[in-house]
């Protein structure tokens, strides 16, 4: 099982077992976990902002803001590390280290303004900081399609998709890059 089908499942379960053990619980206590738990959410919300902002800006293509955002959180992380531990609840499914998922996003930043050897180095980081983690292998994989190497695109695709990420798009985003991209055989 994939990490992120394993995530998925871990929500869901906990989902069924919030509505099927509620009501056998006292209403105080119910009340007692509710108030320790939202407000849990909402800090780990707020710790992560600056990621979701820069994921935010990257989609409307505003690199340089992204990348600050990036850098703030990334500060605020390492300068606390209950931040860290807090984020790793918020950041997403395929991961639950913050900092890589940040390294895979500045890596998409950089990736999207064509600064292919900082987006290189950037995904190798979050893969070092979490080899399971499948969306830098997806990132990997445009990136080689970018560099014009057909197979090392389709090396990280596969990857990907053995770590539970394999979105439709992905393939016809290799193939796009391919077609501009200049011809090459050798990897990045």
């Amino acid at each position: 099982m994939t990490r992120i089908n394993r995530n998925r499942l871990l929500v869901a379960a906990l989902f069924i077992a919030a509505f099927i053990v509620s009501p056998r619980v006292p209403v105080e206590a119910t009340w007692v976990l509710a108030a320790i738990v939202f407000p849990l959410i909402a800090l780990a919300l707020w710790v992560t902002a600056p990621f979701q902002r820069a994921r935010g800006l990257l989609a409307k293509k505003q690199f340089d803001d992204a990348a600050t955002q990036i850098a703030m959180f990334e500060k605020g992380l390492l300068e606390s590390p209950w931040k860290a531990r807090l984020a790793s609840f918020a950041v997403g499914l395929y991961t639950s280290n913050p900092i890589a998922a940040s390294r895979n996003t500045l890596g998409a930043i950089r990736l999207e303004q064509g600064r292919l050897k900082d987006a290189a180095r950037s995904f190798g980081t979050s893969l070092e900081l979490d080899p399971g983690y499948a969306v830098p292998w997806g990132n990997r994989a445009v990136l080689a399609a970018m560099e014009g190497n057909r197979a090392g695109a389709e090396e990280a695709r596969l990857k990907a998709k053995s770590l539970g990420f394999a979105p439709k798009l992905l393939a016809k985003v290799i193939e796009e890059k391919l077609a501009t991209a200049p011809v090459s055989s050798t990897p990045s």
